[in-house]
Formats: structure tokens, C-alpha cells, sequence
């Protein structure tokens, strides 16, 4: 339960809901358009391209902030309702409780749509700034319980004690350790993917992300540092 129930938080929480828009069937050109017609080509989603230049405003980050809070809750009341159902149908001569459950996934469906509209976000606002934030936070995340700017510097002393034949079998190893500090700590690889001034206005509420990444891992099992 818990580890299905973590696959859904990651895939809705921190990387939204994709959706392309429906393709619109042939209509005979008849030389009028039809009532209605251009209201509902602008009501219509707009399809997104992740690999068109996304740039994320502050505004738009604070507001992703507390969506992430309440999609959250949002989960944490799933998963309680879930546990509820799973305890009825474990009892001999029960209902499964199937009903049930389908309310509970739909009740944080809508909680979740309600969030993002109450947060001034676009779908594609959810996908771009998720997938971003999550980018961020799970490299700062490992750098911090790994610790590897440490182990670099303990490697390095080490190397300088080494007679020079030494030195030279274990000059790969701290290559390779040097080039994962400048992945998890300064983030080469995702500055690269998203823009230096994506990530560093992440940066500015580091803080509260990581503290709801935390919170997240805490509430579906895992071990927060």
C-alpha cells in the first residue's frame, strides 16, 4: 500500500498531470462558423512541450509551495480513507468496500484540482515547476545525506599522504567523486536542463521545499535526514 501510494504522490504532486489537448474532428467548411464555436476553441487546453524554455517567475514558485502542501493533505486523507477500506475487506464476510475506495481517489482527485486552482496554476505550470523543484530537491537531498563534499575532502587528504604511484591509481576515484559534489551540490547537470535562473530562484525557498520532501517521505515510509 505504501509503496503504490508513493508512486501516485510522486507522479501527481511533483510532476502534475500531463494532458495533450483532444484532437478536433473535420467539419464541413460551410462559409459561417458556427455559434459557440470560438468560445469553445478558447476554452480548449493548450498543449505544452517540455522541451520548450520554461521560466518560472516568483509568484508562480511561492504559489507551487502551498499547492504542494495541499496536495499533501490531499494524499495523507487518501491514504487513511484506503487503509480503512483495506481493514474492512481483510475482515471475514465484509464488503470490499470498492466504492469506497474509488471516493477516496476521487475526493483527492478533485483536492488536487481545487489546490492548483485555488494556487493560480496551469497544468502545465504544475508539470514544468514540479518536475524542476523535484530535480532540485532530491540532489540537494542526496548531498546532504551522503555528505559527499566531506568524503571529497577526506579522499583528497588521503591522496596527498600517497606516494606518487599511489596517487595516480586513486586520482580516477576522486575525479569521479568530484564530478557527483558538483552534480548534487551545485548542479550542474539540472542548471543545464532548466536554466541557472530557474534553479537558483528554487534555491530561495529551498527551505520549505525540502522541508515538504521531507515530510513527504515521512508520511509514506521513508527515512527523512
Amino acid at each position: 500500500m505504501r509503496k503504490l501510494l508513493w508512486v501516485l504522490f510522486v507522479a501527481g504532486s511533483l510532476a502534475g498531470c500531463k494532458k495533450e489537448a483532444a484532437p478536433v474532428p473535420a467539419q464541413e467548411d460551410t462559409g459561417v462558423a458556427e455559434e459557440g464555436s470560438l468560445e469553445a476553441s478558447a476554452e480548449a487546453p493548450e498543449a505544452f512541450d517540455d522541451a520548450r524554455p520554461y521560466v518560472l517567475t516568483q509568484a508562480k514558485l511561492d504559489a507551487y509551495v502551498g499547492y504542494q502542501r495541499k496536495v499533501m493533505d490531499a494524499y495523507a486523507a487518501m491514504s487513511k480513507a484506503l487503509q480503512v477500506v483495506q481493514a474492512r475487506a481483510a475482515a471475514p464476510g465484509k464488503d470490499p468496500g470498492l466504492s469506497d475506495a474509488m471516493k477516496a481517489i476521487e475526493s483527492k482527485a478533485e483536492a488536487e484540482a481545487r489546490a492548483r486552482s485555488e494556487a493560480g496554476l496551469s497544468e502545465e505550470d504544475v508539470n514544468r515547476i514540479g518536475a524542476l523543484v523535484t530535480d532540485v530537491v532530491t540532489q540537494r537531498h542526496m548531498a546532504a545525506m551522503l555528505d559527499l563534499a566531506g568524503e571529497l575532502q577526506k579522499l583528497e587528504a588521503m591522496q596527498a599522504r600517497l606516494k606518487p604511484e599511489q596517487q595516480k591509481e586513486l586520482a580516477p576515484q576522486i575525479e569521479t567523486m568530484r564530478q557527483r559534489v558538483q552534480e548534487t551540490e551545485k548542479l550542474v547537470t539540472v542548471r543545464k536542463q532548466h536554466g541557472d535562473a530557474n534553479v537558483d530562484l528554487v534555491l530561495t525557498r529551498e527551505q520549505d521545499l525540502m522541508r515538504n520532501y521531507q515530510d513527504m517521505l515521512r508520511s509514506f515510509g521513508g527515512k527523512a535526514q
